[in-house]
């Protein structure tokens, strides 16, 4: 009955089973993200995995001049459905000010490796902050597929491609004070989604029927004894 059952899931969704998350190679991924530190993710060698995305490689810097100023805070996992799609990611937490001097900056950039299982297919990034007067706040990223993202304010954005099984990212957030104003940010997040295959309502519908049909049989089996 058992060898029947996983026959028939694997017919009723064209052996999408086999490629899902649950039955991957998940021996090959790193250990799960926790909220830490920056310092514990610079740490060499370091990676860790976001459901099927894994992280690696990371590097956090910081560049100030004027009044401004940078401190950073933890990375965080994190999980969220945007435009249909499941994306796994890091948040970065920091503060970032440039204060009110003319011409200060504070500027926040992160570079790391990522890879996906099953190929990353898309990229997401959002930034939170404010900004007052001349001041003004912005978010780059550039993959190295060569898809890049930009915001030139607070808010998000996200990117299709060509499924690839690993990127290597920079990613810059600037913020400046202009002549008379001021910008400051907080949270940084990085996401990517993976090509999981969904089955189809057909295969939903033969996968359905063929558990009908096996449980129907048991129960006949079972009279018969």
């Amino acid at each position: 009955m058992n060898k029947l059952l996983l026959t028939a899931v694997a017919l009723g969704t064209g052996g999408l089973i086999w490629g899902s998350p649950l039955l991957g190679t998940s021996s090959a991924w790193a250990g799960a993200c926790v909220t830490d530190p920056v310092g514990d993710y610079e740490a060499s060698g370091f990676s860790c995995n976001v459901g099927p995305v894994t992280f690696s490689d990371i590097s956090v810097t910081t560049i100030t001049s004027g009044s401004g100023t940078v401190t950073l805070g933890d990375f965080s996992p994190f999980t969220s459905v945007i435009g249909g799609s499941t994306e796994y990611g890091l948040a970065l937490s920091y503060s970032a000010n440039t204060g009110t001097t003319a011409g200060s900056a504070a500027d926040v950039s992160w570079i790391y490796n990522v890879a996906g299982t099953p190929n990353l297919d898309d990229a997401y990034m959002s930034f939170t902050g404010t900004t007052t007067g001349t001041g003004t706040a912005a978010l780059s990223e550039t993959l190295s597929n060569g898809v890049t993202l930009s915001l030139t304010s607070p808010g998000s954005t996200s990117a299709t491609f060509t499924p690839v099984d690993s990127l290597s990212v920079i990613k810059d957030q600037n913020d400046f004070s202009g002549s008379w104003g001021s910008a400051e940010t907080s949270i940084l997040e990085n996401a990517f989604s993976t090509d999981v295959p969904v089955p189809e309502p057909a295969s939903m519908t033969l996968l359905g029927t063929a558990l009908l049909g096996l449980g129907w049989l048991g129960r006949r089996r079972g009279k018969q004894v």
